[in-house]
């Protein structure tokens, strides 16, 4: 039988020679040669048509084997059929939390986290009259009444109405507060150092250091404050961050105090009692990837790093597996409320909730209040020195290198914020117009010392026309006038302004009123010094106009009660820069943040990891570089300066 053997000598492609030895053939001719060694079409054809065929049944093969092929990043599907079952790494997708879409689901959601806290009762604990009075007879709070008429009064900026949507959240929030507290009659150390895992609440521990400002206090605690609110858990605050001592308490018929021995706070103390955010992610990293659909076990995490959530806290699968933890701890000096709004499982409620994105000003009004010792002072200081002001200019002043930067820049910053009160129209431009009057020099006294008669007089402008007259009448035969209040360590400025003002005369003929209550030169810590820290706050927010320095929290905290749009005074040495720089919102700076996503786990349409934040949510910005070169703030709308 003649046999037929393709060898690999010669030419693949071109003719072949016939050799015939004892009936065999060696023939050194191609695939597609005929048997004459000529070029086939046809046999080409064939060839291809058999190649391409098997090709597609074998894809098609493994196409239908990958139902049934665990997903592997970053290995091909091909790897299973090279490494054994038990050795191959398999990661499948966890489980996320349902997201919440809007208002009435987040007031469900409230609701339902109190029936468990109850053990599955739906009824309410009682909060009886007699025990409301009681309450608030041990925690009397003034200023949740009469905050309110203060920004009401201003003239310059339109009057922010409450968020009703925010308000019955808030309520709902109140009573899950209450019931978690009440339940163990607000004692909680006991429930923690026991690791009682059944009680069925959930909590967020605000706990930031002792010693920073008290804008590094407030504006964190309202970031978790927001979070703890959109996950159900119970806030509370340390003794150490003191603001228990110059706040009224928050939810009525509970308490946010924790740990007044301080056995398991600050964190920095009792490591030993909390986990860190590494822990966390490693088992969220090892259940992701080998068992998927099992919860965390940890009972307390810290989920800050350097005065701010870690980056990974603000991913859809981190914040799943946090649901599961108890009690989480926040040891936080940064506001980072606006990158809640970049996790996409709390956008939509939150963008139902806060259309306007008003949220720093809704709770703060709402919840962060002076207590009655803070709110008396501002009272005093507001009836001597605001009150009869037909318009109400602030000014924050912030030296952060203290003496030192005070004495290389405020020769420079008093002569750019003139620049910027006159060409903004702020303050009356007397640059030009030398004629002298008698200004009468409110005097830098504390607010909480007792105003005489005669610096009752200054306040209201050194005119018998209008010394203590509150009538409208007189006010319309009185000249305009201006109040400007100021904060600042050092007294330079009250200086500069009460001598440019007392020798020349404004050409509208208005009355120009210069006050600062304190300047001692050295940022104290201590409760007086908060105390005497948020008065002076409150009284900046009552502002229709306000000038603020670089990266002070101190001047954003004010402008988030007052809801105002400050200018950022230029404090760089440079000559072609502006003195001033408009903001863009009424929405604090979120200061040094992370601007891109970094989520491991994130199997979501939307790729989040690496990508820009900004990009992602568009009304999350950055801020301007007259104030914080690195950090996002909420674009709020609309500005409300008339």
């Amino acid at each position: 039988m003649t046999q037929w053997v393709f060898t690999t000598q010669g030419r693949m492609f071109g003719k072949g020679k016939f050799l015939r030895n004892k009936g065999v053939i060696m023939a050194r001719r191609s695939p597609v040669m005929n048997k004459k060694g000529r070029f086939s079409c046809c046999r080409l054809l064939t060839l291809v048509t058999i190649f391409g065929l098997a090709s597609f049944l074998l894809l098609c093969s493994f196409i239908s084997l990958q139902d049934y092929i665990p997903h592997v990043p970053n290995t091909s599907i091909y790897s299973h059929f090279l490494i054994p079952e038990e050795l191959a790494v398999v990661e499948e997708e966890p489980i996320l939390e349902e997201p919440i879409l809007d208002v009435p689901a987040l007031i469900e959601a409230i609701r339902q986290a109190k029936t468990k806290a109850l053990g599955g009762e739906t009824t309410q604990v009682e909060f009886s009259e007699d025990e409301k009075e009681e309450w608030q007879y041990k925690n009397p709070c003034r200023s949740r009444i009469e905050l309110e008429p203060f920004y009401e009064r201003r003239k310059f900026v339109r009057h922010l109405r409450p968020n009703t949507k925010w308000n019955a959240v808030l309520k709902e929030y109140t009573e899950l507060h209450r019931t978690c507290i009440r339940k163990f009659g607000g004692d909680l150390t006991n429930i923690f150092l026991n690791r009682n895992n059944a009680h069925g609440c959930k909590f967020a521990v605000a706990g930031g250091p002792e010693w920073v400002g008290l804008g590094n206090k407030i504006l964190p605690t309202v970031s978790v404050l927001l979070y703890a609110v959109l996950t159900q858990r119970v806030l509370l605050v340390t003794k150490g961050s003191l603001l228990a001592d110059i706040m009224c308490e928050p939810f009525e018929g509970s308490s946010w105090r924790i740990d007044p021995d301080e056995r398991f706070t600050p964190i920095e103390s009792h490591y030993e009692f909390w986990n860190s955010y590494e822990t966390l992610e490693e088992e969220l990293d090892n259940i992701t990837t080998h068992h998927a659909h099992e919860r965390s076990s940890l009972y307390a995490v810290g989920v800050a790093g350097w005065c701010q959530p870690v980056k990974r806290f603000f991913c859809d699968q981190e914040q799943s597996f946090y649901t599961e933890v108890p009690w989480l701890y926040f040891t936080s000096c940064l506001y980072f409320l606006p990158k809640l709004f970049a996790i996409p499982m709390f956008q939509p409620v939150l963008e139902d909730l806060f259309p306007d994105r008003m949220v720093a000003t809704h709770l703060v009004r709402s919840t962060m209040l002076p207590s009655d010792e803070v709110w008396s002072r501002v009272l005093r200081a507001d009836h001597v020195y605001l009150e009869t002001a037909d318009r109400r200019v602030g000014i924050q002043i912030r030296y952060r290198n203290g003496e030192t930067q005070f004495g290389q820049l405020h020769t420079m910053v008093n002569s750019k914020l003139m620049q910027c009160a006159w060409s903004q129209g702020i303050l009356p431009d007397v640059n030009n117009n030398p004629n002298p009057i008698q200004l009468v020099e409110s005097s830098t006294t504390t607010a909480d010392s007792s105003p005489t008669e005669n610096q009752v007089l200054h306040s209201k402008h050194s005119s018998s026309a209008n010394s203590l007259e509150t009538s409208a009448d007189s006010r319309q035969r009185r000249p305009p006038v201006t109040s400007i209040f100021i904060t600042s360590l050092f007294s330079d400025l009250y200086d500069h302004l009460t001598q440019l003002y007392n020798r020349n005369l404004p050409p509208s003929g208005e009355h120009i009123g210069i006050i600062q209550l304190t300047h001692s030169s050295i940022q104290g810590t201590g409760v007086e010094e908060d105390i005497q820290a948020l008065a002076e706050v409150m009284c900046l927010s009552f502002s229709d106009h306000l000038l603020v320095s670089p990266l002070s929290t101190f001047g954003a905290l004010a402008q988030a009660y007052g809801a105002l749009t400050p200018w950022f005074l230029e404090f760089r040495e440079d000559s072609n820069l502006p003195p001033c720089v408009r903001g863009h919102t009424v929405d604090p700076c979120y200061q040094d943040p992370e601007f891109a996503y970094f989520c491991p786990h994130d199997r979501s349409k939307f790729k989040l990891t690496r990508r820009n934040i900004t990009v992602f949510v568009p009304y999350i910005q950055k801020c301007p570089s007259t104030d914080t070169p690195n950090g996002l703030q909420l674009i709020t709308t609309p500005r409300l300066d008339i």
